[in-house]
């Protein structure tokens, strides 16, 4: 080694270590948040566009997982580095292009030195990296790992103040449906992780209604989860018993979980899986249940996976009179098993899932192939309503798929080809594109045939079910430098076949657009206009099947995340819904929010508070907004009527191995005198709910 370059590198140390100085000083000056705050700010950005009630604590787990076991940025792939949602490609880029030609990063604050990252940016990047070489543990005997080895216990309560219809004793008295259950709701989780390489674990739900330890739950919670999982185990990547997800491709022939949809990362198209995944959330579908593997000799890498569970389902019973053998005409999706018929749909049908994906990888490229089929002990059969002619029916369904990722040039292709048993097919096909250094573009096209049929996908879409849609996507990011970014992306897509509630081929437009300026690290304002316009059915039309109109939406929020104080941070809102239709007219929603956030210096105590105003029109203007919880738990409430509504969150740290949080809501509504419906209604204009939880760390 010659002596100008050992000056080289001493001048790189030097440097590196000033910029560690820097970046300690500056945070001192601003209270770092918590790992459940990043991973909040990060959700709402994904799912604040949702229409729906999907339950997102799977993706939320994913966040999770990325943070507990942070990448290498020194070994780090282009690959890995897209698992981080909110990296473009142009990050990612200069963060390889810096550490080949300077060799490896002494220290994640030396990303400071790549112009093109900027504040926000470097900020989540400590989070989610390191450059942490460590040592190889692999080796090390099992029950070494084990007492090595991190555990961790959770215990969750939660339950609400005002009494639902379903809880009232006469129903039960006089022979009607009700909740046999009582109005808590449990949850326990246990996880053990050793390094990267070992980890098992357990849930356990009970939700609000169900029984526990009686009736039907004589042995405890209504849900149950298992799973041991194991990495880099010679030639096998990935072992997983118990229950996992599998993903493949861009997750259209196959694909277990939750995926983001459009959201303000405007470039999140493309999808980024770990082919085998742990699996430790909450919803009680979307997870297969068995054993997977992933098996790499060189360039060539086999997964094989294989689930056997029961599913719960409308389940129909063939008679004397009927036509037909016992069958089941829809999956169930809630989880809840509260009443006699719901306890009678559960796991009464079996479904097996078998097949794999084979992939071959190269420096800049990797093509895979995935075949999987699926099975019933008993046939699905969907209705013969129209909208459902081209639905999957029977016991046996097969998928296959070819899948590409390649670079030419600096600009990434990546797609998906599939085909299932009743020879339909579909596509989508991808590229991103770094115009300029400041300048980002994605194209995305999808063709969905309306009778192309799988049971677990998660590819790009306007719709969940991953068929019946065609469809073009383009998103660009612009950040001219950086205090300002400009994100936005159009989506053009159709149907030529019937959907639910939508009963002609029909059309829409998605647009939206938003402006940000980040002063610091600490402090983000942003503008958004959304405007989305569809067919829908008319809703007067009294004829079998009806007619469509067209129907438009339109969004605009006003965002301020700012720092007080080094203790006090807030966040305020403004945010306007409009919807229109040729028989509702002109329907508005309006939210106001104000969020305070104040942190001990110590940090052993958090306050998280906010306090809501909204007065919405009808439930086509309706709102969403995400809210700061317990942790691993997650709340995106729905805002309609007019009102008010409160939430606080204390988050105490006893001990440096147990902690707890408690989070009250409130939400009074002054145009209404009942709340909710059915079994849920209550009588009363104020919801009240509380969640109580411990963690101990051991």
């Amino acid at each position: 080694m010659n002596n100008s370059f050992k000056y080289l590198l001493i001048i790189r140390a030097v440097f590196v270590c000033l910029l560690v100085l820097f970046f300690i000083t500056l945070s001192a000056q601003t209270t770092r948040e918590s790992d459940g705050k990043v991973i909040a700010d990060i959700m709402e950005k994904l799912i604040e566009n949702t229409e729906s009630t999907v339950d997102y604590t799977d993706l939320q787990d994913q966040l999770e997982n990325y943070i507990q076991h942070k990448l290498n940025i020194n070994t780090a792939t282009q690959q890995d580095f897209q698992k981080l949602l909110f990296l473009s490609d142009q990050t990612i880029d200069a963060i390889i292009k810096h550490r080949i030609q300077f060799g490896d990063f002494l220290s994640i604050y030396e990303l400071q030195s790549i112009e093109s990252i900027d504040e926000n940016t470097l900020y989540l990047l400590t989070y989610f990296l390191n450059v942490d070489e460590g040592v190889s543990q692999n080796n090390l005997p099992f029950l070494k790992k084990i007492a090595m080895g991190k555990n961790v216990l959770f215990a969750l309560h939660e339950n609400e103040f005002e009494q639902r219809a379903g809880y009232n004793e006469s129903l039960s008295q006089q022979g009607k449906e009700h909740y046999f259950g009582s109005p808590y709701r449990y949850v326990l989780k246990y996880r053990f992780t050793f390094s990267n390489s070992l980890s098992y674990g357990f849930t356990g739900e009970k939700d609000m209604g169900e029984q526990f330890f009686q009736g039907a739950q004589k042995v405890g919670f209504d849900f149950n989860s298992f799973y041991l999982f194991l990495k880099n185990q010679y030639h096998f990547k990935t072992i997983a018993l118990g229950d996992y997800q599998a993903n493949f491709g861009q997750g259209l022939t196959f694909g277990t979980g939750i995926s983001a949809r459009k959201s303000a990362y405007v470039m999140n198209a493309r999808r980024n899986f770990e082919n085998i995944r742990a699996y430790h959330s909450l919803n009680e579908n979307e997870f297969l249940r068995g054993a997977a593997f992933t098996y790499q000799i060189k360039s060539v890498e086999f997964t094989g996976i294989f689930s056997y569970k029961y599913i719960s389902t409308n389940y129909r019973e063939a008679d004397t009179l009927s036509n037909f053998d016992n069958n089941f005409s829809s999956i169930q999706l809630t989880g809840l098993h509260r009443t006699s018929s719901e306890i009678l749909n559960k796991d009464n049908v079996l479904q097996g899932i078998y097949g794999g994906h084979i992939k071959y990888a190269g420096a800049n490229y990797d093509f895979g192939f995935t075949a999987v089929n699926t099975f019933y002990d008993h046939s699905f059969q969907p209705g013969n309503k129209p909208y459902q002619l081209y639905n999957f029916n029977g016991r046996y369904l097969s998928n296959f798929g070819v899948d590409y990722n390649f670079y030419l040039r600096n600009i990434n292709f990546f797609g998906e080809f599939s085909s299932c048993s009743n020879i339909a097919f579909a596509l989508v096909s991808g590229m991103t594109i770094p115009l300029h250094q400041t300048f980002d573009m994605v194209i995305l096209y999808r063709n969905y045939a309306k009778n192309y049929q799988t049971i677990f996908n998660n590819p790009f879409a306007e719709n969940s079910d991953g068929r019946n849609e065609e469809g073009f996507y383009t998103g660009i990011s612009f950040k001219p430098n950086a205090l300002w970014a400009v994100n936005s992306y159009v989506d053009l897509y159709r149907s030529s076949w019937l959907r639910y509630l939508v009963d002609a081929p029909s059309h829409g437009v998605d647009f939206l657009a938003e402006l940000q300026f980040n002063p610091s690290k600490s402090s983000q304002f942003y503008v958004r206009f959304k405007n989305e316009i569809k067919n829908i059915n008319t809703p007067t039309n009294l004829e079998v099947v009806n007619y469509l109109i067209e129907a438009s939406k339109k969004i605009i929020r006003l965002n301020a995340n700012y720092k007080i104080s080094q203790t006090l941070a807030a966040v305020s809102r403004f945010e306007v819904s409009q919807y229109e239709d040729l028989f509702l007219g002109n329907k508005t929603g309006t939210l106001i929010f104000q969020d305070l956030i104040y942190t001990t210096e110590l940090k052993e105590l958090q306050f998280s508070g906010r306090i809501a105003v909204f007065s919405i029109e009808d439930y086509s203007a309706r709102i969403y907004a995400n809210e700061t919880d317990v942790l691993n738990q997650y709340s995106v409430p729905l805002y309609q009527n007019s009102g008010v509504r409160y939430y606080l969150v204390v988050h105490y740290r006893f001990t440096k191995k147990v902690d707890a949080w408690v989070k009250y809501s409130q939400t009074t509504y002054n145009n209404v005198n009942t709340i909710s419906s059915g079994l849920q209604q209550i009588n009363g204009n104020i919801l009240s709910d509380l969640r109580v939880q411990f963690r101990w760390s051991f």
